[in-house]
């Protein structure tokens, strides 16, 4: 094979292409052995240039293929602005891009894998010539350093480990988290080399394009990160929201026209201030808007159900032609959801209330009692709205102050356009389904609700049902429900200037819950505070009630922690429990109390009753909506409209009296199941995460106004307009950024405070004034008085309740959350 007549080179050449020496021995031995050849080449002084040169070639020109592949449209890498898909930026997964890049680019992955690892390839290279002690210090000295950085890395394998239990070790899981950095970085790199091949495949860079600008990053750093090749452009960013706003019209004129969504509207208000104010721009920056959400009707319901505008109109009192004249009235709603027969001998509201007893003391009373936590069986449920995901959809802000009837007139016209819905008198057909036969649930708070019965009132006297307005049937809101519950225990406990003398008054008790913040809560703390004070005051004082009855059942339990003692089994707590639901609640027996006399009587242990009894009221309304069981919601509001008409807020009494009427005396059942498997809605798909609708239009007036609606000069009504459909697109791109990034602290909830201290606190104060037990002869300055037996009465005679002035005139108020009101529900 080999003579002298040939080089060395040429005999390698020839044995090497040829194909009949492909399997000689030689060959098999030559390419057996081609790595320790090429290494022994690489170490000659005359070699080494010529090798790397030639490697630098072959490696770059594969690399070079491999990004051209990466490129190239079918592999998915592609964004286009002016043709943007929320779905894009949902399904975007760095780990999607990482196993795409090693399996088609794996000349590329694994040179980056080295370029990202030199350090630890040079302290190698130290080691294996013998410089152990060298490799150590850069080895140490690097670990110090990497400590203090990677603990600032989200605990990937610490999710994993919740899950699974494994257990890993502190090495492990920096070896995790290293992995994940440099996988994460090895991306951003070939993201860079691939828009650099073709500027089309910029899905990386349009997902941090359009994160900065939500998170309204300034123009400038935006094309700095642009021109670095990590962003697309301000102006290819402005395209790709105008894309997502369109996509997002399409998405509400598909769902509007099945004729199977829900409506809800508020207004919200922006302040746009002006240096300079101008004749196109007045002085008045403040700008009236109205928000609203779409959402598609579940759990069953069809077109079929909604089909009963004309049995409707046929029944409305409005209606010039009705000549119905029997109603229900309040009465009727006393046999809805009526009580069944316990072993316990309990009233079901009974029951709630001994389980929140029970609940409270292992929650919140000494260690022991916290073995219990999960063996406490939840109440009981009358009506479970299914747990599902509702996706629900934000439309586009209106440029409409909706504090007018015309104002709701035009905001519900333009909202249902959105929806592709328009009157059928002025579009041809098939342009948009006739809803003439079909009602729309619209959801609202108390003022839209008056507003839109205004406008049906005015209208009443039109030809078509869309004129009228027929096709409409307003449902309220029940956060703004829960609000006006927590402002008539105000109006009851804590407005009144007599009822904040007593030691054992609601306002002795917030002096040493919040003493910083008692002139507040004297004048308006607002919706957040009273929730807050509810919750704790209510703890405490349903510990106070243990306390004072396991001493009654052994003198020597002087306090609860004497109690856990004994280890008390959980059957033995139960039938504690039911003992205070019974005795420590103000009942109908208190009328008869308030008879005798005045040196019989313990006046403030009388008003603590019935403190216990409206905290209990407010906690059993908010557990109900919280787990979605209808049937309970409604059994608490019926109570509340009674509260509400004694503290002076007819308004609210009369709607929801009204309302609880239409929907189970006049409404067809298929509207019926519509509207209160609806009057509640799941966001997240998850058990016990259910929401008022009006609470999260409030929350989308949230994200509108704080968070994408521009800053500064950038603010305008126009934006606001342009950008209000993209809230869930926005908060998708956060939640996308935030995982693939390994971002820590992904939340914008505070921890819940440590209250153990002030709990204390306020029990021992508890301990010292005896809110709980019966002094004979003890006088007060203020008679809480029984709100509901006060219902009772106004509903019958149709008086005002407490709440009205000396003139007459009714003093209620539609309330308004705050930004802390709709985060404090979170």
């Amino acid at each position: 094979m080999f003579d002298g007549d040939r080089s060395l080179s040429q005999f390698l050449i020839t044995i090497l292409t040829v194909p009949q020496f492909a399997n000689h021995p030689a060959v098999v031995d030559l390419l057996a052995n081609i790595g320790n050849i090429i290494c022994t080449l690489s170490r000659h002084q005359n070699l080494y240039n010529p090798l790397i040169g030639w490697a630098k070639d072959a490696i770059s020109a594969e690399c070079a293929r491999e990004v051209r592949e990466l490129a190239k449209v079918e592999n998915g890498s592609h964004f286009s602005a002016v043709h943007a898909k929320a779905e894009q930026i949902e399904g975007f997964k760095i780990d999607d891009m990482a196993l795409q890049i090693a399996g088609e680019a794996p000349m590329l992955w694994a040179l980056l894998d080295s370029l990202l690892s030199a350090r630890a390839l040079q302290v190698t290279k130290i080691e294996s010539k013998g410089h152990t002690e060298i490799g150590v210090l850069v080895s140490d000295a690097q670990e110090a350093e990497d400590s203090e950085y990677w603990a600032q890395v989200d605990d990937l394998e610490g999710v994993i480990e919740g899950i699974t239990g494994d257990c890993i070790s502190r090495a492990e899981h920096l070896a995790s988290q290293r992995s994940a950095t440099m996988m994460l970085r090895k991306v951003v790199i070939v993201s860079l080399l691939k828009k650099s091949t073709n500027q089309k495949a910029n899905s990386l860079s349009s997902i941090l394009g359009i994160f900065l600008h939500s998170t309204h990053a300034p123009e400038k750093v935006i094309e700095t990160m642009a021109k670095m090749g990590l962003s697309i452009s301000v102006d290819a960013i402005h395209d790709t929201v105008r894309s997502l706003s369109a996509e997002s019209s399409h998405a509400l004129q598909y769902l509007g026209q099945t004729l199977l969504a829900a409506y809800a509207y508020d207004n919200f208000d922006i302040n746009l201030k002006s240096t300079i104010p101008t004749a196109e721009k007045s002085t008045d920056s403040l700008k009236h808007l109205t928000s609203g959400l779409l959402f598609p009707l579940q759990h069953g319901v069809t077109r079929d159900d909604l089909k009963c505008s004309y049995e409707l109109w046929r029944k409305s009192r409005i209606n010039p032609l009705n000549d119905c004249s029997i109603g229900r009235t309040w009465k009727d709603l006393l046999s809805l959801h009526q009580d069944v027969s316990h072993s316990s001998g309990l009233s079901r509201r009974d029951q709630f209330n001994s389980w929140k007893f029970l609940h409270d003391l292992c929650h919140h009373g000494p260690p022991y009692f916290a073995q219990f936590q999960s063996q406490i069986s939840a109440p009981q449920v009358l009506e479970q709205i299914p747990v599902a995901k509702t996706p629900i959809i934000p439309a586009s802000a209106m440029d409409v102050n909706n504090s007018t009837v015309a104002g709701n007139i035009q905001a519900i016209e333009r909202l249902m356009a959105q929806g592709g819905v328009f009157d059928p008198a002025e579009v041809e057909d098939g342009e948009s389904p006739d809803v003439t036969e079909y009602v729309v649930l619209v959801h609202g708070d108390l003022g839209t609700g008056e507003r839109i019965a205004s406008m049906q009132q005015r209208r009443s006297i039109e030809t078509t049902p869309w004129r009228r307005f027929q096709h409409i049937v307003f449902v309220p809101g029940l956060f703004h429900l829960k609000m006006a519950a927590a402002d008539a225990i105000w109006r009851a406990l804590i407005q009144p200037m007599s009822a904040r003398q007593d030691q054992t008054s609601l306002m002795h008790n917030i002096a040493q819950l919040r003493p910083h913040e008692t002139g507040i809560f004297g004048s308006k703390p607002g919706f957040r505070m009273m929730h807050q004070l509810i919750g704790h005051d209510g703890i405490c004082r349903r510990l106070d009630c243990w306390r004072i009855e396991v001493e009654k059942m052994n003198n020597a339990h002087k306090t609860l922690d004497d109690f856990a003692i004994l280890k008390p089994s959980l059957e033995e707590l139960k039938e504690i429990a039911n003992r205070l639901a019974r005795e420590y609640i103000a009942t109908y027996r208190l009328t008869r109390v308030r008879r005798q006399p005045d040196q019989r009587r313990d006046k403030q242990y009388e008003n603590n009753l019935l403190i216990n009894k409206y905290f209990l009221l407010y906690e059993e309304l908010s557990y109900a909506m919280n787990i979605g069981d209808i049937a309970h919601v409604e059994t608490c509001i019926i109570a509340w409209t009674l509260i509400f008409k004694a503290t002076g807020k007819h308004k609210y009494a009369t709607c929801m009296t009204e309302f609880l009427i239409n929907l189970h005396f006049n409404y067809p059942a298929g509207l019926q199941k519509a509207i209160r498997y609806h009057w509640l809605v799941n966001p997240t798909g998850k058990p016990e995460c259910f929401r008022a609708v009006d609470w999260c239009v409030e929350l989308n007036n949230l994200f509108i106004k704080v968070k994408n609606g521009g800053t500064g000069s950038n603010c305008s009504v126009v934006r606001v307009i342009l950008e209000s459909p993209l809230v869930e697109v926005y908060r998708n791109a956060h939640s996308v950024i935030e995982t693939n990034f390994m971002h820590t602290g992904r939340t914008s909830l505070q921890a819940a405070p440590d209250m153990k201290k002030t709990f204390e606190g306020l029990l021992m104060k508890m301990r010292s004034s005896s809110p709980h037990i019966h002094t004979p002869g003890r006088q007060s300055t203020y008679l809480v008085p029984d709100l509901l037996d006060k219902g009772h009465e106004l509903f019958e005679k149709g008086w005002k309740g407490i709440g009205t002035e000396d003139d007459g005139t009714i003093v209620d108020e539609v309330e308004h959350p705050t930004t802390e009101d709709v985060v404090g529900e979170l």
